[in-house]
């Protein structure tokens, strides 16, 4: 009874989530007080899932999590944030310490217990690192070539007024998802060395086709990940990158933040990191047409991950390019981000 009354009385004080009035103790430990809801609150802890995940990693229906997610999204528990038709969860109000008291820290130990003795926990990465098999998929099997990738004869002259600034540093560059190349023939004259960096073998296979052709001999590729070690190690080997690019590259990334703080790290003191790419639009077209993962990104979001990657100088606006015609994304609006590595920085980690 004294544990009851101890809860009852922290209940009765928390403080109301923004938007939402503030939950009676009664209610919250009804919400609280159902296991299927305490491993979800757990589960959005760990990372923001889709409906679908959540589903996946609980074995149940998308309607019936929609449904036991509803009282956590009610007392303020869980966040609710809308992509295209898909809505992502998050228990950000958590993390934050908003709702930070003995009860809630319970029920997520709880609830992350749960998770663990049935596995749902250690399989939110593998979920996560799920959304981008539909891209390894399309574009090793040469889907893009059939699209028809930006050619070098129509990269938009708008991108070269933002990099110049970024000089007089020239010794490295690389570009992140180089794909076929379509970006280094814009970069190959401005640098003395030039990483066309890539996981899919089959697009480094044609960018080098494409390097060959027009005779770029300070062009390299690399097949791997921005994160890979032996990535980073070439690229500090040459003491850094005064320009990573991550161009049409970060809406097929499972984790946008990650990777953009990956590309970070490749940076030397005074680099520059610039991001070319989607705006936030509703075209669900896309995610089957070109394997995209996220409909685009808004300002404040991409300054706020550049920010975090330990960026200064950050700078978001429309980019209006523009883009060929032809290309099977030049509908929707584009935005580009640049952000500078302090020149007093150690190395990030």
């Amino acid at each position: 009874m004294r544990m009851i009354a101890y809860c009852l009385l922290v209940l009765a004080h928390l403080p109301p989530v923004p938007g939402t009035a503030a939950p009676s103790a009664a209610e919250l430990f009804r919400v609280l007080g159902d296991d299927d809801r305490l491993r979800l609150l757990a589960l959005c802890a760990a990372d923001e899932l889709t409906v679908g995940e959540l589903a996946e990693l609980t074995r149940d229906s998308q309607s019936q999590v929609s449904r036991k997610c509803q009282p956590l999204r009610a007392a303020g528990l869980l966040h609710a944030r809308r992509e295209g038709t898909r809505t992502l969860l998050s228990a950000a109000a958590v993390a934050a310490g908003s709702l930070e008291t003995p009860v809630v820290e319970a029920a997520l130990r709880e609830g992350r217990r749960l998770c663990l003795a049935d596995g749902s926990l250690s399989r939110v990465p593998l979920v996560i690192a799920a959304r981008e098999d539909v891209s390894r998929r399309f574009f090793d099997g040469g889907a893009e070539a059939e699209a028809g990738p930006v050619s070098e004869a129509d990269l938009p002259h708008a991108f070269a007024g933002v990099i110049a600034p970024l000089l007089p540093g020239r010794a490295l560059a690389v570009d992140v998802g180089a794909g076929e190349g379509a970006f280094l023939p814009l970069l190959s004259p401005l640098y003395e060395r030039v990483f066309a960096l890539d996981r899919s073998r089959a697009r480094l296979a044609r960018c080098a086709a494409r390097v060959a052709r027009l005779g770029l001999p300070n062009v390299r590729q690399l097949e791997g990940s921005v994160d890979d070690p032996a990535v980073m190690d070439e690229v500090q080997r040459r003491g850094g990158a005064d320009l990573v690019l991550v161009a049409r590259v970060l809406h097929h990334a499972a984790r946008p933040a990650e990777m953009l703080a990956a590309c970070a790290r490749l940076l030397r003191r005074g680099g520059h990191l610039v991001v070319l790419d989607y705006a936030p639009h509703d075209d669900e077209s896309m995610r089957a047409a070109q394997a995209d993962v996220w409909l685009g990104f808004a300002p404040a979001q991409l300054e706020t991950w550049l920010a975090a990657a330990g960026l200064v100088g950050v700078h978001v606006r429309p980019f209006d390019g523009p883009l060929p015609a032809g290309e099977p994304d030049a509908h929707v609006p584009w935005v580009l981000a640049a952000g500078l590595r302090p020149p007093g920085t150690v190395a990030l980690s």
